[in-house]
């Protein structure tokens, strides 16, 4: 017998722990990916929504039919097609049913299914009840007519659609989102009637341009309104790139001191604003508000009532304060990410989005019509031996009357087929009897006619297309509704800076840290070593500035941000992260405050060598997000430096190489944003160098070099002069003399020698 041992040892596959994690991730991830967080382009569906439909369908749901407990479906679904969390199913379910998530809703609910103020406050599924809305359909109409593959579900004893063939293009009337492993997705909802018409141009122009279909789908179209701040740069961004950000603000109108808002942001609550608003109040950030009084209900979903003290106070001055510190005014990621018609994962543009929809429509069209005439060739190919039949029916009857095998004699009078003769034998005798001749003619003509109709469409592309675009003229008439969203251009009012009511005229001085906590003390005469600090963060910088003026400062990316002085925390404690009033990616830095009031320049270079000089008027951003100054991909921004021509005649760079190049600020050019010009240069061989010390220096002036526990060098501005050249040079190597040997060192410029 042989060994146990041997025979195991010989069956078992041995891989290394890696390659085992790394296939084991890699499927995981493609399974998240393909079967979970991203929707198909061609319904717009994920998985579980496409099957909570199907199901729906399956169990003849429809939108003419009565409603039923939503328990049923999600027990269908889960036990034919989706074997996971029943809460899950659930939720997913709730969303498409909610008219506040979608401009078109694909579930018509009855019982509670969540409000807008709170959408996850929905029953309990033994208690709700729903069917298929009447847009639902039109994904799922012709699904049995051959438009659709199929797929097995997860135990092999039922097939399920691999997609539907949907009419429209789902994936932006209604948008989608979703977190898979190592991307996402963010689709906007659009206006379903902007989508047909830019559909059916684009059948009709294949070659057509983004800027051309934009003249149909200016924006996206939100199922809650609001305001949205339309900035031609975001929008190219989207539509061309399939990414970037937009900003959607709520509306309101405005009767003396009385201020009522009556649509907010995509996915804003109404609970949150009112908190945000009274948390102001309580922390006396706000002096211009008396009152706020949520008057929401069933007939008004949005209704807040703001109270001014008095009339003096300018109803958008109140209005822009609340825009930029509660979700009044709110900013969206867009990242057009889906699956395509090849079943891979792709960003893609708006013009790729619709025509490889469009292709996808005149196939599934193409499918359905070959399906109808391959039915109506087997009925002509039966209706053929009926015509037979007839001719030969006495014949036929004495035959099925008196032989007990009949099908060789019948298929001798006629040379039927074996699906003839199946046809002719499964007939009853009465019936055959009642065959009229001129009836069996005018089906078969009938048949054949739409035969040939079918076969001029398929042959024709022309023909094909204008039958397309005329059902979405169908549609459009039946199911197009107003735009919810308005549009406002961006540019002036992103240029607006908001502003306290009635705000005191006070010096403060503001405070902020490595770590990107900021803190606005009144008096002046403190030392910043005396602050304190969160465990591991540090003093960074010192802006003494009036409390009616704004600050600004910049990521390490190159981002911009913009804040009121006055809204920056004073008192107690360590002041408040700046991730509470902006969208700063986590692990970034920010760097030093601008005045952004000041009518004077400010220097910005980067670690790279690159740099340029902005009007701190330009240096102004409402945006939650941002808004990008430096485009300098990879390279860390150095602190602002505040010039003044009349002061200041000279920049200085030092790199870790110690290469040193004193610059003329008369050679850097003003800009307002971009990468800016080289100011020395680095060579690319050397991938470790790298700018370390920026600042402006005049003839006054001398370079402070210092290192830990040793006394300082200095260079006096007579000994810098082999060091001035022109930009974008190399610059010269610190003389060895003013250099601590091996040890880390800090730069300063001060004053010289008197």
């Amino acid at each position: 017998m042989a060994n146990s041992k041997d025979l195991f040892s010989s069956s078992i596959e041995k891989v290394s722990i890696g390659d085992f994690s790394e296939d084991a991730y890699l499927n995981y991830s493609m399974y998240v990916i393909l079967d979970r967080a991203l929707p198909s382009l061609l319904d717009g569906l994920k998985p579980v929504q496409r099957r909570i439909i199907y199901a729906m369908s399956e169990l003849g749901l429809k939108h003419s039919s009565k409603h039923k407990k939503s328990a049923r479906t999600v027990g269908d679904v889960l036990g034919k097609f989706h074997p996971h969390g029943d809460t899950a199913c659930y939720e997913a379910m709730v969303i498409m049913a909610q008219s506040f998530a979608y401009n078109m809703p694909l579930i018509d609910g009855q019982g509670n299914w969540g409000t807008q103020d709170d959408p996850k406050s929905f029953a309990a599924m033994r208690y709700t009840e729903s069917k298929l809305t009447e847009y639902s359909e039109l994904l799922l109409q012709d699904l049995k007519n051959g438009t659709s593959d199929w797929n097995p579900n997860f135990d092999g004893t039922l097939n399920e659609p691999k997609f539907l063939p949907s009419q429209i293009p789902n994936i932006l009337v209604n948008g989608s989102s979703g977190i898979a492993v190592g991307m996402s997705t963010d689709i906007p909802p659009h206006n379903l009637g902007e989508i047909i018409l830019a559909v059916q141009y684009i059948i009709k122009n294949p070659k057509c341009t983004i800027n051309e279909l934009r003249d149909f789908i200016p924006a996206p179209d939100y199922p809650t309104g609001g305001k949205l701040l339309l900035n031609e740069s975001d929008i190219d961004s989207i539509y061309n790139e399939g990414s970037g950000n937009i900003k959607l603000r709520a509306e309101y109108k405005a009767s003396g001191k009385y201020i009522e808002i009556y649509t907010l942001p995509y996915q804003a609550s109404t609970t949150k604003i009112i908190d945000q608003i009274n948390s102001q109040l309580i922390e006396k950030k706000i002096s211009f508000i008396s009152s706020i009084e949520d008057q929401s209900d069933e007939k008004n979903p949005v209704k807040i009532i703001i109270k001014t003290k008095g009339t003096s106070h300018d109803d958008k001055d109140v209005m822009n304060h609340l825009y930029f510190t509660t979700d009044l005014e709110r900013s969206y990621r867009v990242n057009l990410n889906m699956i395509t018609t090849d079943g891979k994962p792709k960003v893609m543009n708006l013009r790729d989005i619709l025509s490889e929809w469009a292709l996808f429509r005149v196939k599934t069209y193409k499918r359905k019509l070959n399906y109808e005439n391959e039915n109506i060739l087997d009925r002509l190919h039966i209706l053929e031996g009926f015509l037979i039949v007839y001719k030969n029916l006495d014949k036929i009857i004495s035959i099925l009357r008196n032989e007990d095998n009949p099908k060789p004699k019948i298929l001798k009078i006629g040379k039927f087929s074996e699906n003839q003769y199946e046809a002719i034998i499964n007939m009853r005798l009465r019936n055959i009897a009642k065959l009229e001749e001129n009836k069996i003619k005018d089906e078969f003509n009938n048949l054949d006619l739409r035969n040939k109709e079918i076969n001029s469409i398929l042959k024709s592309k022309t023909k094909l297309n204008n039958i397309i675009i005329k059902d979405l003229n169908i549609l459009s008439n039946e199911f197009s509704q107003d735009r919810k969203t308005s549009i406002v251009n961006d540019t002036e009012i992103s240029k607006q800076i908001v502003k306290e009511v009635k705000i005191s005229d006070e010096i403060m001085s503001v405070v902020l840290s490595a770590n990107g906590w900021i803190k606005a003390y009144k008096d002046l005469n403190f030392s910043s070593n005396t602050i304190s600090y969160k465990s591991g963060d540090t003093y960074l910088d010192r802006l003494d500035i009036n409390n009616n003026k704004e600050v600004s400062f910049f990521d390490q990316k190159g981002f911009l941000y913009t804040m009121n002085v006055n809204d920056i925390p004073t008192g107690r404690g360590y002041g408040e992260s700046l991730k509470k009033y902006f969208n700063i990616d986590d692990g970034i830095s920010v760097t030093g405050l601008i005045n952004s009031s000041d009518e004077i320049q400010t220097l910005l270079i980067s670690e790279s060598g690159y740099g340029f000089i902005c009007e701190n008027k330009n240096l102004k951003s409402l945006n939650k997000n941002g808004k990008s100054i430096i485009k300098n991909k990879d390279s860390k921004i150095f602190k602002p430096i505040p010039v003044n021509p009349t002061d200041h005649k000279y920049y200085i760079l030092i790199t870790s190489n110690h290469y040193l190049l004193v610059g003329k600020l008369s050679d850097v050019p003003v800009m307002a944003k971009g990468k800016g010009v080289k100011l020395i240069n680095i060579p690319k061989t050397d991938d470790s160098e790298k700018v370390i010390f920026s600042g402006v220096i005049n003839q006054e002036q001398r370079l402070e070099i210092a290192a830990k526990n040793k006394r300082s060098k200095y260079i006096e501005f007579s000994q810098l002069q082999p060091y001035i050249m022109f930009r974008s040079r190399r610059g010269k190597k610190i003389e060895q003399k003013f250099i601590h040997k091996k040890l880390k060192l800090n730069y300063n410029i001060n004053l010289g020698k008197k």
